[in-house]
């Protein structure tokens, strides 16, 4: 049951996800406009609740991602690591700067 679940679970988020895409793609300008009034902030609102869960501890890990046999700094939870990608670097490289990621070496956050 929990697999059906699952399954279920993933293939309507994927259907939503398609859909905003081929809105954002294809639609007029008055309805990606509308798309951005509504869907955009649930958006948002999703990747600041995933966020949030992934917020690291006093003790600077992930405590989502830390189990009892793997710790994972904050910098390396893979959450962290997908949306600075996704949201942040994505910016700079597509306004030609350099490696978002680093500054110099070091981690620009």
């Amino acid at each position: 049951m929990d697999s059906v679940l699952s399954s279920t679970l993933r293939d309507a988020t994927y259907e939503w996800l398609d859909r905003l895409d081929g809105l954002a793609r294809t639609a007029d300008e008055q309805s990606r406009a509308l798309l951005a009034e509504t869907d955009m902030v649930r958006l948002i609102d999703a990747w600041r609740t995933l966020l949030a869960e992934h917020e690291p501890g006093e003790d600077g890990f992930c405590p989502t991602c830390t189990g009892l046999r793997r710790r994972r700094r904050a910098y390396r939870c893979p959450v962290w690591s997908t949306a600075h990608r996704q949201l942040v670097a994505a910016d700079a490289e597509a306004s030609g700067g350099r490696h978002a990621l680093t500054d110099g070496g070091r981690w620009a956050w």
